[in-house]
């Protein structure tokens, strides 16, 4: 390997002294090697941070090919062996002397590898192989020393995961509120600015990033974590009709979707179909429109969520996903159109102090939620609209949590169930 001398800035942190400089596409592929061998002996340790290697960089490559405005924080890079030396230079700016700027030389003798972004690494390489053009983009590189002894690779080791360990993940509602690639975020962002059923600050946006609306608050519909989590329901079931799918793309595929912007052609589309769902939930679902012509009243949602009777499915967080989910899948499985099956939901109880949500949804004694059967809530929807509809292991799962909620054997839920609906 060459010899090469790098513009760089010395800093220090701590004990540890480190160079901030940049790093072409081709020098990370020409000179940055794995980190498993240098961090670990042991062979299977080495091959877990292979195995990890594999199934996480595929996406990095993708979103280096396919994003034409992509982005990287910088890689931290361990150095060892070769003849690395630091060259100072000193200047004068506005009567200051400055000595942390200079030349890092590497003579090409080094052994690299990254402490913090092997991922990146190895989706840079990847991509360089499918496009040899991206070898002169750049990307800010770390440099820190590494002795290859016990105890130097124990102190790496350290940094490795300090950096992991402490770095502190994008909150959901940050990836919402800034996310330009993820089209559910793109599209959520403009329902607050454009549909009534959100504006006027009518969803809660939690710096915590939770789900859940306070118990005094009678102003807002539903927190901003639902109504993504919700908005990502409806771009499941129309990402996979839109791509012609027979089977309903899993979520595994769908956040892989969303890691990358499509073009503004399908972001103006979903949106589009997006509001237009929603246009309909207000004019169709009970209480929807007055909520909207009075949202300016700060307890506009009092008559919907409250303690004396529960209020409305769809104005608790914990329901509304649940919701919709089945008003789509109802639509796949009876293969209607949306505003028919949007108006089949629409005629069934939402009282969640009446039945069928007594004991399985609302605490009438304690008037409070039930947490325990939130999963059944999909099923019984599905049911109340349409008779065998759900599949034998769903009327099983179904009969089986409505009893237990309500306390009684199989064959009195069957029976209270059937005055709902004659299937069973």
């Amino acid at each position: 390997m060459s010899a090469i001398d790098i513009p760089a800035i010395r800093g220090t942190l701590g004990k540890l002294t480190y160079y901030t400089a940049t790093f072409t596409f081709k020098q990370i592929a020409e000179r940055v090697k794995p980190a498993d061998e240098e961090l670990h002996t042991s062979k299977s340790l080495r091959e877990q941070l292979q195995r990890a290697l594999t199934d996480n960089h595929k996406s990095i490559t993708e979103y280096i090919l396919t994003q034409k405005e992509h982005f990287f924080n910088a890689l931290v890079l361990a150095v060892y062996d070769g003849d690395p030396t630091w060259n100072e230079l000193e200047f004068e700016y506005n009567n200051i002397r400055y000595y942390s700027m200079g030349f890092l030389h590497l003579n090409g003798d080094e052994r690299i590898f990254p402490v913090d972004g092997q991922h990146r690494v190895e989706g840079i390489k990847s991509a360089l192989k499918a496009n040899p053009k991206l070898e002169d983009e750049t990307i800010t590189v770390i440099f820190i020393g590494h002795h290859n002894t016990r105890e130097g690779k124990e102190k790496t080791r350290r940094i490795f995961s300090t950096l992991n360990r402490y770095a502190k993940p994008v909150s959901l509602g940050d990836i919402i509120a800034l996310d330009e690639d993820d089209i559910v975020a793109i599209s959520t962002r403009e329902l607050l600015e454009n549909c009534p059923l959100f504006m006027n600050e009518n969803v809660k946006i939690d710096k915590k990033s939770s789900k859940a609306l306070a118990d005094n608050d009678d102003k807002s519909f539903t927190s901003l974590i639902t109504l993504y989590e919700t908005n990502k329901i409806i771009y499941t079931y129309y990402k996979s009709n839109y791509d012609n799918q027979r089977k309903i793309y899993n979520a595994k595929k769908i956040a892989e979707f969303l890691k990358f912007r499509p073009n503004q052609q399908e972001i103006d589309n979903f949106y589009g179909y997006l509001l237009s769902f929603w246009n309909m939930f207000i004019e169709t679902f009970p209480g929807v429109k007055h909520y909207v012509d009075n949202c300016n009243n700060e307890k506009a949602a009092s008559d919907y969520r409250n303690k004396e009777i529960g209020g409305l499915l769809y104005f608790r967080p914990v329901a509304l996903p649940k919701l919709i989910k089945a008003i789509f899948e109802t639509k796949t499985r009876l293969r209607i159109e949306l505003n028919e099956t949007i108006k089949k939901f629409s005629e069934i109880e939402f009282c969640i102090s009446k039945e069928p949500w007594t004991n399985l949804l609302w605490d009438v004694r304690t008037q409070t939620m039930v947490m325990k059967y939130k999963t059944n809530i999909f099923h019984m929807l599905i049911f109340l609209v349409k008779k065998n509809l759900l599949t034998q292991k769903e009327v099983e799962t179904l009969v089986k949590n409505y009893a237990e909620a309500n306390d009684c054997d199989d064959d009195i839920a069957k029976q209270k169930l059937a005055k709902m609906h004659s299937i069973l």
